[in-house]
């Protein structure tokens, strides 16, 4: 009887506990949500009818050579859906829910193509976002500009603020990002020599050339400008390269899989570099699962970080009790830019494509998680924009990435090897 009573006692405690958490997240739901109803939209009466859902369609590689950041963004969109649909869902359409609608890209070209053609004709899309590498936006944004479906993406590269109507980029180019590593870069080192290495895709070169457009105007010689194929298996020709150069510095434009190889190859040739990983790779959890004490000191730049507000650092908590990691760039840009539609959906009071693009057009935020950019403003301009864009410089510091410059966003101090 003793034995049985301790069982239930446990059993209860086991549930309260679960309960508890489960209050405890729908609190941080509707808080959230509530906080952007009120500073965002104002106050708007709800109409006396349910709603129809509001379709907004999701392009991110779940599988193949990119899923890994992919499955990360996924998560991340659900949880911005999850906080304006428990927060009321939009207003002005009587508060209606979003709907989520996901299409696998698989890190492929090809199939981004057809799936985000797929995507639209099958649905009633308000809005896409997607996908965050530039050679698979490229082409997605191809695609909704003809469909006349607004896109709204974290992609770097300056080609989709080209000749495009329907494409909004409410984060740092890949100019910009250029800018930010060569001036990280006087940080430490009083005559920077840089080795640069890129894979040879939208995202590699665009980024690169930037590189090397800006770096005589930054007082930073390139040495070394060495493109090489995204996905390769040995990279000690490249390194080896790198390392008769004569550089002190090492560039290198990369994804995940690639930027790990690269730098486990500078250890194992033993050269001592001070290295910048850019964005791409460099600035997901998985990197330092991967290399470990090696990514202690490394630099990179990034368009979102999640210490760099009191709304990035709320939404990580979250994300971080739901995944076991910290939100990171591509994802946390992600969370930002669900409420950027929100935010377009509500004053547009319609579901209406057209009027969301219109709206997304005239969207100048300054609070809230729409804001949630550095610098904590977007607006966009004629070429779909953010005129108050601009980069991060992050460091990897005990295990996590740390906002380190410009001086004014930064959220800890430069280490120094």
């Amino acid at each position: 009887m003793n034995r049985d009573r301790a069982r239930a006692a446990s059993g209860n405690g086991s549930a309260n506990r679960m309960l508890s958490k489960r209050q405890s997240r729908r609190k941080f739901l509707k808080h959230a949500g509530a906080a952007l109803a009120a500073g965002a939209f104002g106050a708007v009466p709800l109409r006396g009818y349910a709603a129809d859902a509001i379709n907004i369609g999701a392009l991110y590689p779940t599988t193949g050579g990119m899923a890994q950041i992919g499955v990360g963004c996924v998560a991340a969109a659900k949880l911005a859906v999850e906080m304006i649909n428990e927060a009321g869902g939009i207003k002005s359409l009587g508060g209606a829910k979003l709907n989520l609608i996901v299409s696998d890209v698989q890190s492929d070209t090809t199939v981004t193509r057809t799936e985000t053609d797929r995507l639209i004709t099958s649905n009633k899309l308000s809005a896409i976002h997607g996908c965050f590498a530039s050679a698979l936006t490229l082409i997605a944004s191809e695609v909704c500009e003809r469909a006349k479906v607004p896109i709204i993406t974290g992609s770097s590269s300056d080609q989709l603020n080209k000749g495009r109507t329907y494409t909004f980029t409410p984060f740092a180019r890949a100019s910009q990002f250029a800018r930010a590593q060569l001036q990280m870069l006087k940080l430490v080192s009083d005559q920077p020599k840089v080795a640069v290495v890129f894979e040879n895709t939208a995202f590699g070169t665009s980024t690169s050339n930037g590189l090397k457009e800006l770096a005589p105007g930054e007082g930073v010689e390139i040495v070394m400008f060495e493109p090489y194929s995204a996905g390769f298996t040995d990279a000690s020709p490249l390194i080896n390269k790198v390392k008769a150069s004569g550089a002190n510095a090492l560039f290198s434009v990369s994804y995940l899989n690639d930027l790990i190889l690269i730098v486990r190859t500078v250890k194992q040739v033993g050269l001592n570099i001070a290295i910048n990983g850019g964005s791409g790779g460099f600035v997901i959890p998985d990197f330092y699962k991967n290399v470990g004490k090696l990514a202690e000191g490394l630099q990179g730049v990034a368009h979102w970080n999640h210490d760099m507000d009191a709304n990035a650092e709320k939404v990580n908590a979250e994300y971080k009790k739901r995944t076991g990691e910290f939100l990171f760039e591509y994802a946390g840009g992600l969370v930002a830019q669900t409420f950027m539609i929100a935010d377009a959906l509500e004053r547009a009071a319609s579901s209406d494509p057209q009027k969301v693009r219109e709206a997304l057009s005239a969207l100048d935020v300054s609070s809230g998680f729409a804001a949630m950019a550095p610098g904590g403003k977007v607006k966009f301009g004629p070429d779909g924009k953010n005129v108050y864009g601009r980069p991060l410089g992050v460091q990897w510091q005990n295990g996590d990435l740390a906002s380190v410059f410009p001086k004014e966003d930064a959220r800890a101090a430069l280490m120094k090897s």
